[in-house]
């Protein structure tokens, strides 16, 4: 027998000690209160499969125990049995009438208790588990990030996710899951055919690409990835999208030339898991994931990031034969950030010949939004590995690299604005990138930008006065210098308020009374990334990257 717990509630003596023996007896965990705030404290801390509460025991009110048992959020609905020393019926209606589930007369009978809290022990276990299946499942279906549909053999829609409702424009669940999905969803219905008779007879489908319709009548492209599942007997039980994944799938899948093992996650999840959701599970077929293309062409692999501006996918070219590269797209998140973006664009293009800056690949229309797809850099961020020290041959490559690509882009009269470690990203091989151009502007005529943008902790006070210019990207060198030798921000508060008053106002303590091992030299090119007026600053990366290499020849190599 699985553990079940019991609280007996009464006052008599004799009379728990009767029970405890007959429910210990039988493998029941018991735990025992006699009073009404005990028997509330005990309630909430063990959540029992059954509370036996002694309704007329003198020392206890406990119509008013089943009345605070009720009102409460974690013991509504426990299953509660009355003991009465006598039959009542006006009492005993009260207590079902305020939620008790049952009541025996004392003593009970050592079978008929045994049956009757054996039976509301397992009506509990039950419903605990399918509340937690019903747990788990929205949690999967809720936090997926692509769509995510069930659906049965005839094309209906038994659930969809919210990602789902978004991408193909309705406005409620209940709206979609109304659809037909032959007549309503596929923009050519001879497609639906053409996806079962493949699956069908290949016994997967790789690379489906399908125009649907949403619901204002537009197309959008979506990637169909599936397999047929079986049953043990060979039936097919439905089709399972080979892009779905949760942690109820068991072990590796086994492979046989293009065949998927067919005992695999659908099967598993249609037989145990959805039944406790569902009551017509019996009808599902499909559990399938739709990856939507961007500009037809691009499959959204996984969202990287969220910002004010857009949102970033990693994504894969699905025209690309073989092993296709990752690429990261940046999507605006809505059409009046398109010029803005065509301006990262054209910036990232004029700096991409440099080894540390980031190449575009392609610039596309999706849904009217222009969309910028990158190259895909595998490796930490310098945010990752200032957690851990950094060896200083690696400080010093690290930082030469970085100088390097932000003096390139001061050539070009371009400032990043936005320097911070989350920003720069390393590769394996030690390479540099620079990333993010989002917030960078082209000086033309003008020295200074009249907006305050970039990162708090790495904002020059200029760049809090709403005054950006070149040196301000010096400044946030200097901050990422001053944390490396130091491992402490120069600047920093929880307020925000209060941390840019600080920028504007004091000093950085020195570096050598943190750490007595940076040379005087070194000392003295960090403090002067950080002076306050940009005039007596480096005026460049350029410059900064010159008073490196003159006070240490070797630095970086």
């Amino acid at each position: 027998m699985p553990d079940r717990r019991v609280l007996i509630i009464d006052d008599p003596q004799q009379d728990v000690q009767d029970l405890r023996e007959v429910l210990e007896g039988a493998g029941y965990q018991l735990a025992v209160a006699t009073d009404s705030d005990t028997a509330m404290k005990l309630a909430q801390e063990l959540l029992p499969e059954v509370v036996l509460l002694g309704i007329q025991s003198p020392a206890l009110n406990g119509l008013q125990i089943l009345r605070r048992l009720q009102d409460r959020g974690t013991t509504r609905g426990l299953p509660v049995v009355l003991l009465l020393e006598k039959f009542d019926e006006e009492y005993v209606a009260q207590g079902l009438n305020m939620g008790a589930t049952d009541y025996l007369l004392k003593p009970p009978d050592r079978d008929l208790l045994l049956r009757r809290v054996g039976v509301l022990a397992r009506m509990r276990q039950q419903d605990r588990e399918r509340r937690d299946a019903i747990s788990r499942y929205k949690e999967y279906f809720d936090g997926e990030q692509h769509g995510l549909f069930l659906s049965t053999r005839e094309g209906r829609f038994l659930d969809v996710n919210e990602n789902l409702i978004k991408l193909l424009g309705y406005d409620s669940r209940d709206e979609l899951l109304n659809i037909d999905i032959k007549k309503d969803l596929y923009w050519n219905p001879h497609d639906r055919h053409r996806f079962q008779e493949i699956i069908e007879s290949d016994g997967f489908i790789e690379n489906f690409k399908v125009n649907f319709k949403r619901k204002d009548g537009r197309k959008i492209t979506m990637l169909l990835n599936g397999q047929l599942v079986r049953d043990e007997n060979g039936g097919v039980i439905g089709y399972e999208g080979t892009n779905v994944g949760i942690s109820e799938r068991s072990g590796p899948v086994q492979q046989v030339g293009r065949q998927v093992e067919e005992k695999r996650f659908l099967g598993r999840f249609l037989r145990q898991f959805v039944p406790r959701v569902f009551p017509f599970s019996g009808d599902i077929f499909s559990l399938m994931k739709m990856a939507e293309l961007i500009a037809e062409r691009y499959e959204k692999i996984e969202r990287l990031g969220l910002g004010s501006f857009g949102e970033v996918w990693k994504v894969r070219d699905v025209e690309r034969e073989g092993r296709a590269p990752y690429y990261v797209a940046k999507i605006p998140l809505n059409k009046k950030l398109n010029n803005k973006f065509r301006k990262e664009a054209a910036i990232c293009r004029r700096l991409e010949s440099h080894p540390n800056s980031i190449r575009i690949i392609d610039v596309v229309e999706h849904r009217g939004r222009v969309v910028l797809l990158q190259e895909f850099v595998e490796g930490r961020s310098l945010k990752g590995l200032m957690a851990g020290s950094l060896e200083e041959p690696e400080k010093e490559r690290v930082v030469l690299q970085l100088v390097d690509i932000v003096a390139h882009a001061h050539i070009h009269r371009i400032m990043h604005r936005d320097i911070k470690p989350e920003n720069i990203l390393i590769r394996r091989d030690g390479t540099v990138k620079l990333l993010d151009y989002g917030v960078a502007k082209e000086l033309k005529d003008k020295e200074i930008s009249s907006t305050m943008v970039g990162s708090r902790p790495f904002m020059a006070p200029e760049q809090i006065m709403g005054e950006s210019q070149i040196a301000s990207d010096v400044w946030a060198l200097g901050v990422i210098l001053y944390f490396l030798y130091t491992e402490l921000l120069p600047f920093y508060h929880d307020n925000e308020k209060d941390l840019m008053d600080i920028i504007l106002t004091k000093e950085p303590e020195r570096p050598r009374e943190i750490e007595p091992g940076i040379s005087v030299e070194l000392e003295e090119i960090i403090l002067k990334c950080l002076v306050k007026d940009p005039k007596e600053r480096y005026p460049d990366s350029g410059v900064l990257k010159k008073a490196l290499l003159e006070s240490f020849p070797d630095y970086g190599k």
